[in-house]
């Protein structure tokens, strides 16, 4: 059993795991052999993450995934929720993109009241940066949902599972 199958454990049928005050689990699974884990920050976007078995060399430039491979390391702040160490190598993404907004709706469920920070600074703060960067008028900014990362998440694991077919 790996990080992310016991922090889904510890996290049990609960709507989310707290990591840090800034950052919550809020699911995960199993897909084709890899682990998957979903997160959603303060700041109101959402990361994946994709556990490699056995440190596998995995040549990130081929992976595709929404805004590309963002992230690639042995240390995540949810690893310290666990009892043991644990070295698994995560590599994941955000959706904290140009083309991103912020799912404020969530951000006050998850974190307005649970946290020392004055609910009307956190809203203010929200309102006053509504996307990440600089709207581009173009786009259709949505915030992503649980469902679009964790599909994601099996985007990379197919992926993955072709590379090492090949």
């Amino acid at each position: 059993m790996s990080c992310i199958t016991q922090l889904l454990e510890m996290k049990g049928d609960r709507e989310i795991l707290p990591i840090s005050p800034h950052a919550v689990i809020e699911g995960g699974g199993v897909y084709k052999g890899y682990e998957y884990l979903i997160t959603f920050t303060k700041r109101g976007n959402r990361c994946g993450y994709v556990a490699i078995p056995d440190h596998s060399r995995v040549d990130m430039s081929n992976i595709r995934c929404h805004g590309d491979i963002t992230f690639s390391d042995t240390h995540h702040d949810a690893k310290d929720l666990l009892p043991v160490a644990c070295n698994d190598l995560w590599i994941g993404f955000d959706a904290a993109q140009s083309y991103d907004k912020r799912d404020k709706k969530t951000v006050i469920k998850y974190f307005v009241g649970s946290l020392s920070e004055d609910e009307d600074q956190l809203l203010d703060l929200l309102n006053k940066m509504p996307y990440f960067f600089a709207p581009n008028p173009a786009s259709k900014f949505t915030s992503k949902s649980y469902d679009y990362m964790e599909a994601q998440c099996h985007y990379i694991i197919d992926q993955l599972v072709e590379s090492q077919a090949a």
